[in-house]
């Protein structure tokens, strides 16, 4: 594999730039997938069905919008579209402060889903462009620990301000954080790109080929992943452990920074099998021990291993997904593997909730175990065999 040299540049200011407006777009995402529902059931006195189904909506606008950025890019020029989606998915926090019914949230919550996909979309795949070829694992790598810091911290800070000031203090604290996202983007230069946009509708426009085997991975580990972060409060109060819930996601955050950092390096100098067949091995040990959790320990063990696991597994994919992938196609490839993270989450707070009702959280979270280590067959299946045993 390539070496990079010292006149391959990653810090560039554009680059550090899209990463913090990415930290601060994500943290309102995820501060509402435990918020939300709560707020229908308390504030809004909903049933448990259309509370469960609230974050679903977001996320199917945003796998629905999501396969529409490439287009919207080509037609309407990247930074246009960056802005204007930022700015809008800002103005859908405010919309918070004004809903007084089930269904306005409803539609506000689509509304900033199709938002908040295209804005995502945009500026990793921006983000993309910027990264050196033989820098790619490391880059991305960077990017994608952005995202789940914010991932991670963003439920941790809803639950608190919501139980300490109230509602309408989360609404406030995520319009401020996605305003200040916005203003870093500004400052990001744009280099536009010649695109051709096709009058009729595509699958090709809207989806990367290449990147769709190695991201129907992502679909099924994002389900595992979707449950951990609808569910685990649930059943940590269930165990007699609700106050582990808050520190579960700060391990989990936190052993996901450290090992997106390292996978990156590890990905450059080993390539993708070492890396992706590791976070596999690692995530599934996590919900392994999730399943059979009996202790505080145990289950902040499980956070550590899940967070870990997650942490290399994403920017390791999502680099290769790239690789794989041609040049001029960022968009798409992005847009293909944030579909399947998207969807992943979303098949996994909606269908696991009926299957912990039938069989109880425990057999839950080991059956996901077992489901993510069957992905060890599916990447040698889609990549390992293909291209490192027929290609050497």
């Amino acid at each position: 594999m390539q070496k990079h040299t010292g006149t391959e540049v990653l810090w560039s200011s554009p680059f550090t730039l899209i990463m913090l407006g990415m930290l601060f777009l994500f943290i309102p995402y995820s501060l509402y997938l435990p918020v939300m529902p709560a707020y229908l059931l308390e504030e809004l006195h909903s049933s448990m069905q259309t509370a469960g189904a609230i974050n679903g909506i977001f996320l199917a606008a945003a796998v629905l919008s999501r396969a529409q950025t490439a287009r919207l890019e080509a037609r309407f020029g990247v930074r246009r579209v960056l802005l204007a989606s930022g700015i809008l998915f800002m103005a859908t926090n405010v919309l918070y402060l004004c809903a007084g019914s089930v269904l306005s949230i409803m539609l506000i919550r689509f509304l900033s889903g199709a938002c908040f996909a295209v804005v995502n979309t945009s500026l990793t795949a921006l983000g993309s462009r910027l990264i050196p070829l033989s820098r790619k694992g490391e880059g991305l790598a960077y990017l994608m620990t952005m995202v789940l810091t914010g991932t991670a911290i963003g439920p941790y800070l809803g639950l608190s301000l919501s139980q300490s000031y109230g509602y309408d203090s989360v609404f406030i604290f995520s319009t401020l954080t996605t305003l200040l996202g916005v203003l870093i983007i500004c400052f990001v230069t744009v280099q536009e790109e010649q695109s051709q946009v096709h009058p009729r509708f595509s699958f090709h426009d809207l989806f990367e080929i290449k990147a769709i085997p190695v991201s129907l991975i992502v679909l099924l580990l994002a389900i595992s992943y979707g449950g951990v972060l609808t569910f685990v409060a649930i059943y940590a109060t269930k165990l007699g452990l609700p106050l582990v819930a808050h520190y579960f996601f700060v391990v989990m955050a936190s052993t996901s920074v450290v090992s997106r950092l390292a996978t990156g390096r590890l990905y450059d100098r080993f390539g993708p099998n070492i890396a992706i067949y590791s976070a596999i091995t690692i995530l599934s040990a996590g919900l392994l021990t999730l399943g059979g959790i009996h202790s505080t320990a145990s289950m902040l063990s499980a956070a550590a291993l899940i967070g870990m696991g997650y942490g290399m597994a994403m920017p390791s994919i999502q680099a290769l997904a790239i690789q794989i992938s041609p040049v001029h196609r960022s968009s798409a490839v992005t847009a293909t593997f944030f579909t399947c993270l998207d969807g992943g989450i979303g098949l996994g707070a909606y269908l696991l909730g009926g299957s912990i009702n039938a069989f109880g959280y425990a057999p839950v979270y080991l059956a996901l175990g077992v489901l993510t280590l069957s992905c060890i067959l599916l990447f040698y299946t889609t990549y390992t065999r293909r291209y490192c045993l027929w290609h050497g």
